[in-house]
C-alpha cells in the first residue's frame, strides 16, 4: 500500500513539475484548497564505530531509500480560516504529521488549534533545512515532535510572537496519563532590508510529564543511536523538563548565517537532576545566485531559489551531565552542497564526521545524497 501511495505522489509530482501546482477554488474564490506533497530519494555510505552493522566491507553500511513521502492539502475558507492535514508515509507505518485548524484574526495575528509544531527548535524549520541531517544537540534537546495544542501568533516586521499550551501526546500517540507543554518563542529583526536582514530569537519550553523522557543524540542514518538519557515515571512522581533556546540568523546577499545554543534541565523526583545543553553554528555561500532567501512569515532563512548553488558547513556539540564525574558528549561537523534544481527539486551532498566521548570514544563517518521533491 506504502508503494502504490508513495508511486502515486511520484507521478503527481510529476505532474505538478511540468503544469503548476494543484488547486481548486470556486468561482468565488471563498473557498481555495490546494494539495501538497514531498517525498525524498535518499542514497548514502556510513561508517565508523557506530556502525549499525559489520558487513564484508567492515563496519560501512551502503543505503538507496525512498523516504519521507509525505501528501496532504491546505484549504482556506473565506480569507479568514484555514485547514492542513498532512500523512506520512515511512516503510510500513502510515501516520498524520501536521493535522489543524487556523484563524486569521487580523492581518497581524493568527490562532491554531489541532496537532502541529511547537515554537521551539531546528525541527519547526520544515523546508528551511540546510541538511539532511540535524546535528547532535538538534536530536538531544528538540527531538520533541509535533504535539496536540492550541497557538497564538503574532508577526510583524520588526517582531514575532507566537505563545502555546499542548498536551504531551500527539495525533500518533495518545496515553492515557499524558502531561502538558508550554511553549512560547519571541523573535526580534533589528535589521531588515531588501537583502539584509538580522534576526535574534529566544524561546522557552517547559514540561510537565509522567511519561518517558528521551535526550538521544545519535550517528546517522543506519548507524547505532546513543542514548544519553531516558527516564520515565509513574503517575505519582511526574516530574519536570525546562528546555530554553537563543539563536541568531544572519542573511546578507549571498551569504547565510546561524547560531544555536540550547539547553535542557530535568528535574527528576527521588534523584538527582540532570541537564543536557549543546550549541551549532552554520553557514552557507551561494556560489551560483545572488540572493539568500528568509521567510518573515515564519521566521527562519529557506531554500535556496531554483538555479542556485549553495556551499554549507556547519559545527555542533551537545552534552549530558549529571554530575561533575559523569558527563557524556556528542559532536560533528558537517560539509555540503544545495542545488535548486526548479521551483519544485531540491539537490543535497553532505559528508558528516562525528565523535561520541563516554567511558569510551567513537567516530562516525557519513557520505549523504538527497533528492527532495516538494509541490
Amino acid at each position: 500500500m506504502n508503494k502504490f501511495l508513495s508511486l502515486l505522489l511520484t507521478l503527481i509530482l510529476a505532474t505538478s513539475i511540468s503544469t503548476a501546482q494543484i488547486a481548486i477554488k470556486t468561482d468565488a474564490g471563498d473557498l481555495k484548497i490546494t494539495f501538497k506533497g514531498r517525498t525524498h530519494f535518499d542514497a548514502g555510505i556510513y561508517g565508523g564505530d557506530n556502525a549499525a552493522a559489520k558487513t564484508s566491507h567492515g563496519n560501512r553500511t551502503n543505503v538507496v531509500r525512498l523516504n519521507d513521502t509525505r501528501i496532504g492539502f491546505i484549504a482556506s475558507l473565506a480569507e479568514k480560516w484555514s485547514v492542513k492535514t498532512e500523512v506520512r508515509f515511512t516503510g510500513s507505518n502510515t501516520t498524520f504529521t501536521d493535522v489543524y485548524f487556523g484563524y486569521k484574526k487580523s492581518d497581524k495575528s493568527d490562532f491554531q488549534l489541532g496537532n502541529f509544531w511547537m515554537p521551539f527548535g531546528y525541527e519547526t524549520l520544515g523546508p528551511a533545512y540546510r541538511f539532511i541531517q540535524n546535528s547532535s544537540v538538534d536530536k538531544a534537546i528538540d527531538g520533541i515532535s509535533r504535539k496536540i495544542g492550541f497557538a497564538y501568533n503574532y508577526n510583524t516586521t520588526p517582531f514575532k510572537f507566537t505563545v502555546g499550551i499542548f498536551s504531551d501526546d500527539n495525533i500518533n500517540n495518545i496515553r492515557g496519563n499524558g502531561g502538558f507543554n508550554i511553549a512560547s518563542k519571541f523573535i526580534v529583526r533589528p535589521l531588515v532590508s531588501e537583502k539584509t536582514i538580522l534576526h535574534l530569537g529566544v524561546a522557552p519550553l517547559f514540561t510537565h510529564t509522567p511519561n518517558t523522557a528521551s535526550f538521544n543524540t545519535y550517528s546517522l542514518t543506519q548507524a547505532k543511536n546513543f542514548a544519553l538519557i531516558a527516564k520515565s515515571f509513574t503517575d505519582e512522581e511526574q516530574y519536570n523538563i525546562f528546555r530554553g533556546e537563543a539563536e541568531v540568523i544572519f542573511v546578507s546577499g549571498k551569504l547565510y548565517a546561524e547560531a544555536r545554543y540550547q539547553h535542557a534541565h530535568i528535574n527528576t523526583p527521588g534523584s538527582e537532576n540532570a541537564k543536557v545543553g549543546g550549541y551549532y553554528i552554520q553557514s552557507g555561500f551561494l556560489i551560483i545566485g545572488d540572493k539568500q532567501n528568509y521567510s518573515m512569515a515564519n521566521g527562519y532563512a529557506t531554500n535556496v531559489s531554483a538555479g542556485n548553488l549553495e556551499l554549507v558547513a556547519r559545527f555542533g556539540q551537545v552534552a549530558y551531565q549529571k554530575n561533575e564525574d559523569n558527563e557524556t558528549m556528542s559532536s560533528d561537523i558537517t560539509v555540503g552542497l544545495n542545488y535548486g534544481i526548479n521551483k519544485y527539486m531540491l539537490a543535497r551532498f553532505n559528508w558528516v564526521h562525528g565523535n561520541v566521548k563516554d567511558n569510551d570514544s567513537s567516530a562516525y563517518n557519513a557520505v549523504e545524497c538527497r533528492l527532495q521533491f516538494v509541490f
